[in-house]
């Protein structure tokens, strides 16, 4: 664990445990939400700061029952999805991130959700000279040809708020993302 994880994290621990909240007051997590995610995945924390040469915009879903929290970020190769046919191979990548984690109640609107997980980049080529059809989702698509797999093991937090009785909205940070969420929540408030 490098001094400024370890820095972070014993701050945070020093500002939850001043927090004047009910702590582990489970009735809280008495709910159901799904929703999505939107936001920055596929860079990397090094020691000299973010690399974000495979950093890129994400979208993915979360989802949460009884204070068990899991969730998942995607990024498809930039020229995947492009409708044109031409000679040109382009040097695309794609980026992932898997988390699960369990929703802290600190208030009946707020929870802090500390996660673990699994994050990917890869790195690959994609052929624009080449045009598929998927007829089951009705998309045209040009293939992509992966070159090297790197896997990261993930970590972070994330800040939940409930500010109406059916809506939830969040902000997550970890090692390889950072993403804000919206879900419908039903449940306890």
């Amino acid at each position: 664990m490098t001094k400024k994880t370890f820095i972070l994290v014993t701050l945070l621990v020093l500002f939850l445990s001043s927090a004047k909240a009910q702590w582990f007051d489970l009735s809280n997590n008495q709910r159901f939400s799904i929703g999505a995610n939107i936001g920055c995945v596929g860079y990397n924390l090094n020691g000299q700061g973010i690399d974000k040469q495979y950093a890129g915009f994400g979208t993915g879903i979360n989802m949460s029952m009884a204070g068990v929290y899991v969730d998942f970020i995607y990024q498809s190769p930039e020229h995947r999805w492009g409708r044109r046919i031409s000679p040109d191979m382009y040097y695309d990548h794609t980026a992932l991130a898997i988390n699960v984690g369990y929703q802290v109640p600190v208030l009946p609107w707020l929870f802090v959700t500390p996660v673990i997980g699994y994050s990917n980049e890869t790195t690959g080529w994609t052929d624009c000279s080449t045009l598929y059809v998927d007829f089951r989702k009705r998309t045209l698509y040009h293939p992509y040809k992966r070159d090297h797999v790197y896997s990261h093991f993930n970590y972070g937090v994330g800040l939940m708020l409930r500010p109406f009785e059916f809506i939830e909205i969040g902000a997550m940070a970890t090692s390889h993302a950072i993403y804000g969420s919206i879900s419908f929540s039903a449940g306890r408030k």
